[in-house]
């Protein structure tokens, strides 16, 4: 018998259900399970908000399959739930059904998605896989912010948000633009960081909060005037900041420069 079930990881975008990609649609329009990864039990899902529409169009309802994905440091647990959760969906597969996976942005660029994958290809080597990619946060936000994210020859450096101070200035000095995932907490405390790493108080900084989303919210100016900023703590916020980028007259910013 033909097997004809299989596993489609699908990335979601970073907000706006309209960034969905049609061939992403068309697969959460056909999936048998919609697999949903959750930080705990009792945490609501956004990726799941954004493909609502999709779901409601559909004639027959799909399984809706929650998968936890608790954000520990612990490797060795985490390890043991990403084989669990990847024994659960190999399963369904087996018994020929479509499984798609749902994550925001894309699901090869920081994501759950990437554990899981690697936990099927160790475990459940033949299994049917598909990777639909999806609009990567960043990319939306230097279209919100209305900033290029690098011309010419120019280099772009992604930094994480727990990332070394040292090892920050050290990128910084390579880079002329850098994007910075998850950063809010503490884009305050690495102005100084970047600075001697050679970026200017008047270098353009772009913050982004909730890319695309409803309550989006995009902040420009220049590297300095994060110090005065009112930066709230959000998990969904990407910084840009771009050495040799000049913002215009109408972006207002006033560092003594």
């Amino acid at each position: 018998m033909m097997m004809t079930g299989k596993f489609i990881g699908i990335g979601v975008g970073p907000g706006d259900p309209e960034l969905i990609t049609i061939k992403a649609a068309k697969a959460l329009q056909t999936a048998d399970i919609i697999c949903i990864p959750k930080a705990n039990v009792n945490k609501s899902s956004l990726a799941v908000t954004m493909i609502q529409q999709i779901l409601n169009e559909r004639k027959i309802e799909p399984e809706m399959l929650e998968l936890i994905f608790p954000m520990t440091k612990d490797d060795i647990s985490n390890q043991e739930l990403w084989d669990k959760n990847a024994n659960i969906i190999a399963q369904k597969v087996n018994m020929n059904k479509i499984v798609v996976f749902i994550t925001l942005g894309d699901p090869m660029f920081y994501s759950t998605f990437i554990y899981l994958y690697q936990s099927l290809q160790k475990n459940h080597p033949g299994l049917r896989l598909e990777i639909i990619p999806g609009v990567s946060a960043f990319n939306a936000c230097a279209t919100s912010a209305r900033i290029p994210l690098a011309e010419k020859e120019e280099l772009i450096t992604v930094i994480p948000s727990e990332l070394d101070e040292k090892l920050v200035e050290q990128v910084a000095k390579c880079s002329e633009n850098l994007i910075f995932i998850k950063c809010a907490y503490r884009l305050k405390e690495l102005v100084p960081v970047l600075e001697r790493a050679g970026f200017k108080e008047n270098s353009t900084l772009a913050l982004i909060r909730r890319c695309s989303m409803a309550n989006e919210t995009v902040t420009v100016g220049k590297l300095c005037d994060a110090l005065s900023w009112d930066i709230s703590e959000d998990y969904f916020t990407i910084a840009i900041v771009k050495k040799n980028y000049i913002i215009n007259n109408n972006n207002k910013g006033n560092c003594g420069v």
